[in-house]
């Protein structure tokens, strides 16, 4: 059998960091541009890898079953909502992601999104910079965040490095999470909720659930309705949880006093769309997890996984994908 391994898609730059583990250790390395299911075929039927290292590319059912001769894949990244994960395992293809990356850059870039809209940093910002000097009274007061509650929408690793950082500031955080466990979560000293509950009693709400089909819409009228007005949203995880009429509207009823998004519904947003404009809308280009050493890491961690597998080593990839209990990015 060819030994070889085809990243599907990779949009990180040349295969340095990848090639660095694999040829080593006898591995050839083809990295290619595939857009679609019919170009993962097409690269497969080419060059007959063993492995597959995929960001974007769409690994349906279909695609899996026409990858004649391929192992294992592993994504570049937390989410495996391009990979069809049932699909593979009765195909006899080991399916993983890369969880433990970057937890901590998204949690920051979590905690800095919420930071700036409980603290109004973007409307003072805008009014100073526009030739003001605004004082008290003209725009809404910061909040205090000692007073306030953060409800975290899943308690995987990245919720809990966000509850910590809340703590740190005083604040009381919530966490609403199936799969949570009570010790860990009394130890962060994080109070476990049902979602109802979570929306109803949080200042702010950030989001950290995986997408599946369950919590595809998770984050709809019904939950949003239930926070009180003048409420905020931050989500750094996947854009699908949130139903975006729902958000849409409760920006206009006043339920919502400001939105912090690193994800989009179709990426990259159009630049004409009108909810970029809204200035109670914070928005970033999907780069909360971005550092230098996550990047390293992410694609790292991937190709040392991949051969792993493929050498039949014991390690981590052995490990299934992160559970529902795991949330975001990229």
């Amino acid at each position: 059998m060819h030994r070889t391994v085809l990243i599907t898609d990779n949009d990180a730059g040349p295969a340095d960091l990848e090639r660095a583990v694999l040829e080593p250790a006898g591995w050839s390395v083809v990295h290619a541009d595939c857009r679609t299911g019919e170009e993962v075929v097409a690269a497969v039927l080419e060059h007959r890898p063993q492995g597959l290292l995929v960001q974007y590319a769409p690994m349906t059912a279909d695609v899996l079953a026409r990858c004649t001769g391929v192992r294992a894949l592993f994504r570049y990244g937390v989410g495996m909502d391009n990979v069809d994960e049932e699909a593979a395992a009765a195909l006899g293809i080991v399916a993983r992601n890369v969880p433990d990356y970057g937890s901590a850059e998204v949690a920051d870039h979590a905690v800095a999104l919420l930071l700036s809209l409980l603290r109004g940093l973007p409307a003072w910002s805008a009014a100073t910079a526009s030739g003001g000097w605004p004082v008290r009274g003209a725009l809404r007061d910061p909040a205090e965040l000692a007073a306030s509650t953060v409800g975290l929408l899943g308690f995987g690793a990245i919720a809990r490095e966000v509850a910590r950082r809340c703590r740190a500031f005083g604040t009381t955080v919530l966490a609403a999470d199936p799969y949570a466990d009570a010790g860990v979560a009394a130890r962060a000293g994080v109070q476990l909720v049902e979602v109802g509950e979570l929306f109803a009693r949080s200042d702010a709400v950030s989001v950290h659930a995986p997408l599946t089909a369950a919590t595809r819409g998770i984050v709809g009228a019904a939950a949003l309705g239930r926070m009180r007005p003048g409420g905020y949203l931050v989500n750094t995880a996947r854009a699908g949880l949130v139903e975006r009429a729902a958000l849409e509207g409760a920006l206009a009823d006043g339920t919502l006093a400001g939105v912090g998004l690193d994800v989009w519904w179709d990426e990259p947003a159009d630049p004409g769309d009108p909810l970029l404009r809204d200035p109670r809308v914070l928005v970033t280009p999907h780069v909360a997890w971005l550092s230098p050493g996550s990047a390293r890491r992410l694609r790292t961690f991937a190709a040392e996984r991949l051969l792993a597998v493929l050498t039949q080593e014991p390690g981590p990839a052995d490990r299934p994908a992160t559970p529902p209990a795991g949330g975001s990015r990229p």
